[in-house]
C-alpha cells in the first residue's frame, strides 16, 4: 500500500510539472493554485497554497464562536510574491561529519523585498514538514516556477576593486554578496582588479556571451571603468569607430553596481536614472 501511495505521489508530481507553464510577468495573470498542503511556519500549522504569482499561508485554528475577532486576527492570511523569491532549498539536519543527506526538516524560501528606495532586504521563510515526498513535490514545483521567470541571471562576471574604500570592497563582496549568489545558484567569475584600467582591458577580450551580466564592486572610479569598458566593447563588436562615436551601440549586458567607495554619488545617480530593478537580485 505504501508503495502504491508513493507511486501515485510521483505520478501526480510528474503530471503537475508537465502541465505547469513557464511563468512570466505577462502570462502569470491567473491565481489557480498549483499545490495546497500543510506546513509548520513559525510555531503554527498553516494551510499553504502555491500559485503562479504567490505563495500564501494561513494558520489553522480550531473552530471558534461566531464573532470572535481575536481568532479572526490570528488566522489572518499572509503571502509573498513569487517574483520576490530568489532561491528555494531543501532544509536538512546533518551531523558534523555529514556532507550530504541528513534528516529532512522542510523547505527554506529565500526572499528579497524592497524596503526603501534602492534598498532591498533579504529574509527566509521556513516551511517545515518531515515528509520527503511532500517536500520534494513542493520543491520541484517552486523551482519550476522560479525557472520560468525571464531575465534572471545564471552567470555573472564580477569585478572587485580590492583597494576601494580602505580595502572594504573585498570584504563586502565575499561576506555579503557572494553568499547570496550561491544561494541563488548563480555562477560567478570573479576578478580582483590590480591596477587602474584593468577592468576595461579585460572586458575587451572577455567572452561576454558566457555571462548574463556584469557586476562591479567598488567606488565611482571602478564603476566608471566598467561602464566605459562595456560601452567600448559594444562599439568594437559592432565595427564602430571608437574615436568618433556619434550614435553609440548599447552595451550587450546589464551592469550591477555594488557600492564600496567613499562617496558612491555617481552610482546612485545611475541607479535613480536608469535602473528599474537590480541586476544582482532580479
Amino acid at each position: 500500500m505504501a508503495q502504491l501511495l508513493e507511486q501515485g505521489e510521483e505520478r501526480r508530481g510528474a503530471a503537475l510539472l508537465e502541465w505547469l507553464p513557464a511563468v512570466s510577468e505577462a502570462s502569470a495573470g491567473g491565481e489557480e493554485p498549483f499545490l495546497r498542503g500543510i506546513f509548520e511556519i513559525g510555531k503554527s500549522s498553516c494551510d499553504v497554497v502555491l500559485s503562479a504569482r504567490q505563495l500564501r499561508w494561513r494558520p489553522i485554528q480550531p473552530e471558534s464562536p461566531r464573532g470572535d475577532s481575536n481568532m479572526d486576527l490570528q488566522c489572518k492570511e499572509e503571502f509573498v510574491e513569487m517574483k520576490d523569491i530568489f532561491s528555494v532549498k531543501l532544509k536538512r539536519r546533518r551531523s558534523v561529519q555529514q556532507q550530504k543527506g541528513g534528516i529532512l526538516l522542510g523547505i527554506a524560501i529565500f526572499i528579497c523585498q524592497k524596503k526603501e528606495q534602492n534598498k532591498l532586504k533579504d529574509s527566509v521563510i521556513n516551511l517545515n514538514n518531515l515528509s520527503e515526498d511532500h517536500c520534494q513535490l513542493w520543491f520541484r514545483c517552486l523551482k519550476e516556477i522560479l525557472n520560468g521567470f525571464p531575465n534572471r541571471p545564471k552567470a555573472l562576471k564580477v569585478f572587485v576593486n580590492p583597494k576601494s574604500h580602505k580595502k572594504e570592497a573585498t570584504h563586502i563582496y565575499y561576506e555579503q554578496v557572494e553568499p547570496l549568489f550561491k544561494l541563488a545558484d548563480i555562477k560567478t567569475d570573479v576578478t580582483e582588479t590590480e591596477y587602474e584600467g584593468h577592468a576595461p582591458l579585460l572586458l575587451k577580450e572577455c567572452e561576454l556571451q558566457a555571462f548574463d551580466g556584469v557586476v562591479c564592486v567598488g567606488g565611482d572610479g571602478s564603476a566608471s571603468e566598467v561602464v566605459n569598458g562595456l560601452l567600448l566593447r559594444a562599439q568594437m563588436d559592432a565595427g564602430r569607430d571608437t574615436d568618433n562615436i556619434l550614435t553609440p551601440v548599447r552595451a550587450p549586458l546589464p551592469l550591477g553596481i555594488i557600492p564600496a567607495g567613499e562617496n558612491g554619488g555617481q552610482w546612485f545617480t545611475w541607479l535613480n536614472a536608469n535602473l528599474k530593478s537590480p541586476l544582482c537580485i532580479n
